[in-house]
């Protein structure tokens, strides 16, 4: 099986992620040794806060994919956005990336926006032809009931939760949260967001083998292969 991590923050001065190259290096081989054979590093850009310049996020993510080669890890080059006004526009004139040039846009929201804020910025997205990943989507207050995370998903977005937040690192109420929605069958990627060594490291093997334990190999393989498929496949 060809696990797959679609979000995580590994390639070293480009945003609050790895912090070093060997740095860098050590987190590939953590998620190598959970069993991650392909990733997408999706480095953060945020109007006034992440905004560094495509070139230098292009030079250091080849030294980041080189590094990965070595390791047994095949690499690709996503974002992860913050929800910005002029976001459609970047995408449509190119200057936005998109997950490995495909329709797929991963984006994050404020924790406290609203759910009409939410669900409308996400419609423009569908709406002119891309399809959006909710990153994390345990952090945001008002998706925080069942029935709006299945709006979304009946919509057509994809949602995506962070392996930490199943593990409990959370706390309680959102690891029951997040378990739910994998017992309604509305996550459709499960990601490491890994950063660093200390706070936010890779995870996926732990949360891989509680998967196959409580809902099979069938599942683990459609979250971590077959869904990520659809990203690298859809160009």
């Amino acid at each position: 099986m060809k696990v797959t991590d679609i979000h995580c923050h590994l390639i070293p001065y480009v945003d609050d992620g790895a912090s070093s190259f060997e740095e860098m290096k050590r987190l590939l081989q953590m998620e190598h040794d959970d069993g991650v054979r392909r990733i997408i590093l999706t480095p953060h850009f945020r109007p006034e806060l992440f905004e560094t310049s495509p070139r230098k996020i292009k030079s250091y993510y080849e030294l980041t994919k080189k590094a990965a080669k070595e390791v047994g890890i095949r690499t690709y080059l996503g974002c992860e956005f913050y929800r910005y006004s002029g976001l459609l526009e970047d995408l449509k004139g190119k200057k936005g990336r998109t997950m490995h040039g495909s329709k797929y846009v991963l984006v994050e929201f404020a924790p406290q926006d609203l759910f009409q804020t939410i669900r409308n910025f996400l419609y423009e997205l569908l709406a002119n032809g891309y399809t959006p990943i909710l990153a994390h989507v345990e952090r945001y207050l008002e998706c925080r009931d069942i029935e709006r995370v299945q709006e979304l998903s009946d919509m057509g977005v994809r949602i995506q939760v962070n392996a930490g937040a199943l593990l409990g690192k959370q706390g309680i109420r959102i690891k029951q949260y997040c378990w739910k929605l994998v017992e309604e069958d509305l996550v459709d990627f499960i990601a490491s967001d890994a950063h660093d060594l200390k706070r936010r490291k890779p995870n996926l093997g732990k949360i891989i083998r509680k998967l196959e334990r409580k809902k099979g190999r069938h599942y683990v393989r459609r979250i971590f292969e077959e869904n990520p498929d659809m990203i690298l496949k859809t160009r």
